[in-house]
């Protein structure tokens, strides 16, 4: 009787599916960091799961995170409507997609290598299986995984990868098929994010490289394919169209794309360098570009040559160069000529063109040892080698999801490891007053002030601390600077009439709320203010509907609670 062969695939999720488990097992009760707060916490259209539109094409408000994604919003709506704001929820999801990915990788590596020059047959799924299994490991994708609302990358590249895989059996077999489905995935990828758009120029590099590997295509099926990936575009066009784009946070105008250009041009360098040596990762390098050429000119050049390199490869040796041609136009969406103006540089970027970087190297050492005559020896030490390296990825990931234990801990290492970067420590002091760590945060808030007194969140946080100590004048002065530096903003806004009413400017308070609520009425922090607000004017039936409302976009916040109560008593002894 003979045995029932395994399927490498189930072998690779097994594997995939432990190391996952021991290299995240310390992540899943992480902090919500960052953009955490205003696409998970803030965000209340995830409150409801349906109707669903609401949920789809919620209204984009200035280019946070999930806005103008409908399937990204839909995902944290999923976690929300199962376990609210029960963290280890937002992250298993995540972990699920990285090993949804994990797995596309290997059957794209495999695909691939099947159909290269110089890969022995029996080296094929053995070297897919390494690439993906320590893709999937790389302490790197800590900011996409224990990171939350990263999950924008991760589902970005389920459509990536699955598009893309598809198109290479509708290349390799001549699978009308196959075409069509990649085209679906595709154009439903322009529902997640931007970066999608990559989808039609990789499919055309790889159709190009392997054209004497693959199966005679007939044009009618060319045709499905690529007409059907150009839809990408058009449904991110009308996505953005329709919801607003990502408002001031990208897009050509945001930035300027020269200084841009000449910014990224040190930044992949800086990427590759975590990709080979992760010792330090960093959350957030800030929103700041180079000023000119004279910054930035060795690496200009160095980028100017590797491009000039990778092109010539190509035309070349076009499948061994495949990888690299791929990892650079996956990162041309975000890291070229369109600004993405509030995070110019960003770790996360290498998540997916890191498997092609990962892919390229093992495929070259697994063509060298297939063709070595010490074969039978170089096979264990590469077996042992692989091991050793994983198992420092996983390591090195257990240390990294540390610095999510509390969002102190993780701005205290970003200001650490990336100093330059002011915005760090902006966002530190935030972190230390959400932890009622006031002493701590007033003099780094101060020496964020002195620093950049251009940064409207630095004066916010100021004014916070001020109002904490009971200094209102004071903190009525700061927060009108930040309001001054920003005013279309609505925290500093909130905080400066929550000072206002606890003094005898009551009534101007509650007006500046109006005119918050009217702009933002999906905040509940606003409609809380001006609840209390009215309380203390005598009005406890106005106060309740306002906590109400408040209690309905929050229901997770406590406080929500405790106030609406409070009202709803004073509203009965009220009563006759």
């Amino acid at each position: 009787m003979t045995a029932k062969r395994i399927s490498p695939l189930a072998v690779v999720a097994v594997v995939t599916a432990a190391v996952l488990a021991v290299a995240y097992a310390n992540a899943l009760d992480g902090a919500l960091v960052f953009d955490d707060e205003v696409s998970v916490v803030e965000n209340s259209s995830i409150r409801r799961l349906f109707p669903i539109d609401q949920v789809l094409f919620a209204k984009a408000e200035g280019g946070r995170p999930h806005d103008s994604r409908p399937l990204l919003n839909l995902s944290l709506a999923v976690n929300y409507a199962a376990h609210g704001l029960w963290l280890p929820g937002f992250r298993l999801l995540n972990l699920a997609i990285h090993f949804a990915n994990t797995c596309l990788v290997f059957d794209v590596a495999r695909r691939l290598l099947r159909l290269s020059r110089g890969v022995p047959r029996s080296f094929v799924v053995p070297t897919a299986a390494v690439t993906a299994i320590v893709w999937a490991a790389h302490p790197l994708h800590t900011l996409v995984n224990t990171y939350v609302i990263q999950r924008a990358e991760s589902l970005a590249a389920v459509f990536i990868l699955g598009a893309f895989d598809l198109a290479v059996v509708a290349l390799s077999t001549g699978s009308v098929a196959a075409a069509a489905a990649a085209a679906l995935v595709a154009a439903t990828g322009g529902l997640a994010k931007e970066t999608t758009v990559a989808v039609l120029p990789l499919v055309a590099a790889f159709d190009w490289a392997f054209r004497d590997r693959r199966a005679a295509v007939q044009g009618s099926l060319r045709a499905v394919l690529y007409g059907g990936l150009a839809l990408n575009p058009v449904v991110l066009a009308v996505v953005a169209w329709a919801m607003g784009g990502r408002g001031a946070s990208a897009g050509i105008g945001t930035a300027d794309t020269w200084s841009y250009l000449l910014t990224q041009s040190r930044a992949v360098w800086l990427y590759g360098g975590k990709l080979f040596w992760p010792a330090t990762l960093v959350l957030d390098h800030g929103d700041a570009v180079v000023t000119g050429m004279a910054d930035v000119w060795p690496y200009a050049v160095a980028s100017a040559l590797a491009l000039a390199g990778i092109g010539a490869g190509f035309c070349l040796r076009p499948q061994m160069v495949f990888p690299l041609v791929a990892a650079v136009i996956l990162l041309a969406p975000s890291s070229s000529v369109v600004p993405v103006a509030t995070q110019t540089v960003a770790e996360h970027r290498m998540y997916l063109p890191s498997a092609c970087v990962i892919g390229g190297v093992v495929a070259v050492v697994a063509r060298a040892i297939a063709g070595s005559p010490q074969r039978s020896r170089l096979v264990p030490l590469a077996t042992m080698l692989v091991a050793a390296v994983v198992t420092a990825e996983v390591g090195r990931t257990a240390v990294r999801n540390r610095d999510f234990a509390t969002a102190a801990t993780l701005w205290a290492q970003n200001v650490r490891d990336c100093p330059t970067n002011d915005r760090g420590l902006t966002n530190l002091v935030a972190a230390l007053i959400r932890e009622d760590r006031f002493d701590e945060a007033e003099p780094l808030a101060r020496a964020a002030v002195a620093s950049r007194p251009d940064r409207d969140r630095n004066w916010l946080n100021l004014g916070r601390l001020l109002a904490e100590a009971g200094r209102d004048a004071e903190a009525i002065a700061s927060l009108d600077e930040a309001v001054r530096l920003a005013p279309r903003g609505v925290d500093a806004r909130i905080n400066r009439a929550i000072v206002m009413s606890r003094g005898e400017q009551v009534e101007e308070a509650i007006r500046e709320l109006d005119d918050v609520i009217a702009a933002r009425p999906d905040i509940a922090k606003g409609w809380m203010a001006r609840g209390l607000a009215r309380l203390r004017l005598g009005r406890p039936d106005l106060a309740t509907a306002d906590l109400e409302v408040a209690g309905r976009l929050d229901p997770e916040n406590p406080a929500c609670q405790q106030n609406l109560q409070a009202a709803r008593e004073r509203l009965a002894e009220q009563e006759p």
